[in-house]
């Protein structure tokens, strides 16, 4: 009796992770820095679409940034958190990216350590705020 409990308890359990795990897929998009994030931390599925490369990846975010930023390894993925590389346009800048999905069904973009990601604002680069908040399409 008690084995079948845990064994309950654990399958339980993992099906929660990989119901959260799902959740980092799909297309959100941030007023603020009039962007959209487009990612599947399941597997390097999305297709680049402007960029001559055939391989797919994890996903990007493109729109009043300095260029486009592709999810280029999936770090640490555990509930609803995801910490991922993310890799510039031109592959020069590279950044660690924290997702965080939020009960409201939004996800909340923060970056972690040195601040090498930057927006637009009146045709010139300025630091982009820590953390930006994303809605699902």
């Amino acid at each position: 009796m008690k084995k079948t409990f845990f064994m309950f308890i654990f399958i339980l359990v993992a099906s929660m992770q990989c119901w959260a795990q799902e959740q980092f897929a799909g297309a959100w998009n941030c007023e603020a820095l009039k962007a959209s994030l487009v990612m599947d931390l399941m597997e390097k599925s999305i297709p680049l679409k402007d960029f001559d490369s055939d391989e797919d990846t994890y996903g990007y975010v493109k729109g009043q940034l300095n260029g486009t930023w592709v999810i280029l390894k999936v770090k640490k993925l555990e509930g609803k958190k995801a910490l991922v590389r993310m890799v510039s346009d031109i592959g020069y800048d590279a950044q660690d990216v924290e997702f965080r999905l939020l009960d409201d069904g939004t996800m909340e973009m923060r970056l972690v350590g040195d601040q090498v990601m930057k927006t637009i604002d009146k045709g010139k680069y300025v630091k982009m705020p820590k953390m930006v908040v994303f809605k699902k399409n």
